[in-house]
C-alpha cells in the first residue's frame, strides 16, 4: 500500500510518531507503545477506510 510506504519513508521522529498514532487508533488506545511493523500498519489501514482517509489527510497536510 502506497500510504504505508509513504509513512515508512518519513524521517524520524515523524515516522515513529505517525506509526504509533495509527497503532493507537487501530487498537483503541491499547497499543503497547512499540513501533508497529509495516504489515501491521498496512492491515489496519486496509481494514479501516476512515482511518486510512484520516491518516492520508494528516500526512498530506503535514507535508505542505
Amino acid at each position: 500500500m502506497q500510504l504505508t510506504e509513504d509513512l515508512c519513508s518519513l524521517e524520524e521522529p515523524w515516522r515513529t510518531r505517525f506509526l504509533v498514532l495509527i497503532a493507537n487508533h487501530a487498537t483503541g488506545q491499547q497499543w503497547d507503545g512499540q513501533v508497529p511493523d509495516r504489515s501491521e500498519v498496512t492491515a489496519w489501514l486496509e481494514e479501516d477506510a476512515a482511518l486510512q482517509r484520516q491518516i492520508a489527510l494528516m500526512l498530506e497536510t503535514w507535508r505542505k
